[in-house]
């Protein structure tokens, strides 16, 4: 064979197999969507089964992150051709988009757009939320004689120290969430008070949500502030109990279609399925541990806690979130997950101490509990620009670092002075 004819052929089989492989993906796209999502495989497998039972239904596979890793992961529109992101952080929406990674998703019920964040409503859906309480291990409780703790103000007792677990709000938007419910139900200062307190009381940090669920479980730690949905995917144990906070704040479950979905028809009707009649009945179903966005019927017997939820008396100011969140995750870590071993030295001294004298000491709490942030710093948009410049931030850290150091050290002077 001529070799100008054998050149033809080879570039004509090239052209051909380069179209082969192109075609694959979008190909493959068709009886798959790819959900990146920020919850555990166990709190998405009952949803997903369900959907995957409907007539003409693809089967769906999940990439479970954290928030962070979802962001590099979503930044890069070709990686894994992801076509839905399913997660309880605004922030990660936020950043997607102002990346323009988001699909608009218009015709939208109420019921759901109610829950959104004004600055996402064209493309984001809510189809369930969640709310906050603590899981205790009852065994742990029961063997050092103490109480099962149901709210913050329990949690500080000096009676559970060892006993708690948490996670940092820079490792899970999920507590970024909780901590910053906390701090705007109290107060900024009140509510870094009795979080520092509670630090007081921590067995470990852990690195993620859910597995602050699977360690209390596991009698690792005996108590822990955490979401709802998490907890009731173990509570079939009968050693675990879980009781709401009672100023719980409401964490919806948000969906939405990445811009660059290769099979946004089927991730439409995903969403679609979530926010109908029976989606809804799953997501009531207790084995997703959620809430559907629409009311239950009178005489199920979520529908109080449903209804309390929702009417939650003070929402969050999920703009403030959003603005000051580099900050709060930065100060909580400063303040008590870099320092946690040296932070529970001083609080196990502050309770032997007042033990002895039998009476309080509240100027070496107070020492204890400060804030190198001021409440006015908290809200002031001047303040959060600093955190936008490397240089800034970074001294900032270094003050706070230096303010809590000083702060320990003056607290042990002052425990030492304590006859």
């Amino acid at each position: 064979m001529p070799r100008i004819r054998i050149c033809r052929l080879a570039a004509s089989l090239i052209t051909v197999i380069a179209a082969l492989v192109l075609s694959l993906p979008v190909a493959a796209k068709q009886d798959e969507l790819v959900i990146a999502t920020t919850l555990s495989p166990e709190a998405t497998a009952h949803i997903i089964s369900s959907w995957q039972q409907q007539p003409g239904a693809v089967r769906v596979r999940t990439i479970n992150r954290t928030s962070a890793a979802l962001e590099r992961l979503l930044d890069t529109p070709a990686l894994e051709n992801v076509d839905l992101v399913v997660t309880s952080s605004p922030m990660l929406l936020q950043h997607l988009q102002e990346h323009d990674r988001l699909a608009e998703l218009p015709g939208l019920p109420d019921v759901s757009l109610r829950l959104v964040p004004l600055r996402l409503r064209d493309n984001v859906a809510a189809v369930a939320f969640s709310g906050y309480g603590v899981l205790v291990n009852k065994r742990r409780m029961a063997d050092n004689n103490l109480p099962v703790p149901a709210s913050w103000d329990a949690l500080a007792d000096s009676r559970y120290q060892g006993l708690l677990l948490m996670s940092s709000p820079s490792r899970s938007d999920t507590y970024h969430l909780m901590v910053e419910s906390l701090l705007q139900q109290r107060g900024w200062d009140e509510g870094w008070r009795l979080l520092l307190n509670i630090s007081g009381n921590f067995a470990t940090i852990s690195s993620r949500s859910f597995g602050v669920a699977d360690k209390i479980k596991a009698g690792l730690g005996g108590a822990a502030p955490i979401i709802d949905n998490y907890a009731y995917l173990l509570l079939s144990d009968p050693e675990l109990a879980f009781n709401y906070l009672p100023d719980s704040a409401t964490s919806p479950t948000f969906v939405a279609v990445i811009s660059h979905s290769l099979n946004k028809e089927n991730a439409r009707a995903f969403i679609r399925f979530l926010l109908s009649e029976q989606g809804q009945l799953v997501l009531a179903d207790s084995n997703t541990g959620k809430y559907p966005v629409t009311p239950l019927p009178a005489g199920n017997p979520r529908e109080p806690e449903q209804r309390r939820l929702l009417n939650s008396p003070q929402p969050m100011d999920e703009n403030l979130v959003l603005k000051r969140q580099r900050m709060v995750q930065q100060l909580f870590d400063t303040a008590i997950t870099f320092r946690l071993t040296e932070s529970k030295d001083a609080w196990r001294a502050l309770y032997t101490a007042e033990a002895r004298v039998k009476r309080p000491l509240p100027h070496v709490r107070a020492l204890l509990t400060a804030m190198p942030v001021s409440a006015q710093e908290s809200v002031d948009p001047v303040y959060y620009t600093r955190f936008e410049d490397n240089r800034k931030a970074e001294e900032e850290y270094i003050r706070w670092q230096r303010f809590f150091q000083e702060q320990q050290r003056k607290a042990i002077a002052e425990l030492e002075k304590v006859r």
